[in-house]
């Protein structure tokens, strides 16, 4: 039974996320962690007022947010109308990123997914701030990206953007092994051209992921860069209509120009497909 983590912040966007996260697992049942941090109200605690108020004002919005995860859950069960799914809830005054790996390690998470934005457009509580810290800090397991408003839909076609620049293990892949075959999904590998030709590095990377996906039946595709990287790969994404866009975010190196942190960011904020960030440790 896979552990699947949801962050959520109350917001419509969130609720989609899970939703759509209790859907996309619907024929795998698993165990849900709806999870809130508080840290975001806690800071904001800091007048003279509430100093000697401090633990007690926590304890009360520990209580408050545990409530809204409860009511959450129970909506989700509701509009599910039967689910084979389990969850549990928790809540913290941990800062959201920190706390995220505190509970992929300590509830052996396999996924997280998460909203793309907050409340409201501004806040951006997710992608804006934190949820691009996200990509930046889970690097163990995968993390699914929800775009805001997504009605789900069986993803039937997914694409896997790379540059070659890296190799990629088994572990890594395993998530674009696992969700096309609870679909009868096709995968696509998805290259933007820097140059005429792919270096020897590329070609040995190129060789080693068809070789781990030989048996996935794997499309290559290979786009002209007309535009910025970002660009060219969304209007491929939309272009082809595909239902998921997979990247693997490897902080530093980005000696891949495909994924260098301003091309993820843009890809992340913009794109109104879910984003699957392949996880970049073994």
């Amino acid at each position: 039974m896979k552990t699947i983590l949801v962050p959520t912040d109350f917001s419509k966007n969130a609720y989609c996320a899970l939703f759509y996260a209790a859907k996309l697992f619907e024929k795998e049942p698993s165990r849900f962690i709806i999870f809130n941090s508080i840290e975001a109200q806690v800071s904001k605690l800091t007048s003279a007022v509430y100093i000697g108020k401090s633990e007690e004002l926590i304890n009360e919005l520990l209580k408050a947010s545990e409530a809204e995860c409860l009511a959450v859950q129970h909506k989700l069960v509701s509009d599910l109308e039967t689910t084979k799914h389990t969850f549990k809830t928790i809540c913290t005054s941990l800062l959201l990123t920190s706390a995220i790996n505190e509970i992929i390690a300590s509830e052996n998470i396999d996924f997280v997914v998460m909203g793309s934005k907050g409340k409201t457009a501004t806040e951006r509580i997710f992608i804006g701030s934190n949820s691009f810290k996200a990509i930046q800090t889970i690097k163990e397991v995968p993390l699914l990206i929800i775009p805001d408003q997504l009605d789900y839909k069986e993803p039937k076609k997914i694409g896997f953007a790379s540059g070659f620049k890296r190799t990629y293990s088994k572990k890594q892949l395993i998530p674009l092994k696992e969700i096309p075959k609870l679909f009868n999904a096709k995968t696509t590998i998805i290259h933007v051209n820097e140059d005429e030709k792919l270096n020897d590095v590329q070609l040995a990377n190129l060789h080693s992921l068809l070789e781990i996906s030989k048996n996935e039946d794997f499309d290559l595709n290979w786009l002209p860069e007309e535009h910025s990287k970002a660009e060219t790969i969304m209007e491929h994404v939309y272009e082809e209509q595909l239902d998921i866009l997979a990247i693997c975010y490897y902080e530093q190196s980005f000696i891949s120009t495909l994924f260098r942190e301003q091309v993820v960011k843009e890809i992340a904020y913009q794109i109104r497909t879910p984003l699957l960030v392949l996880p970049s440790i073994d």
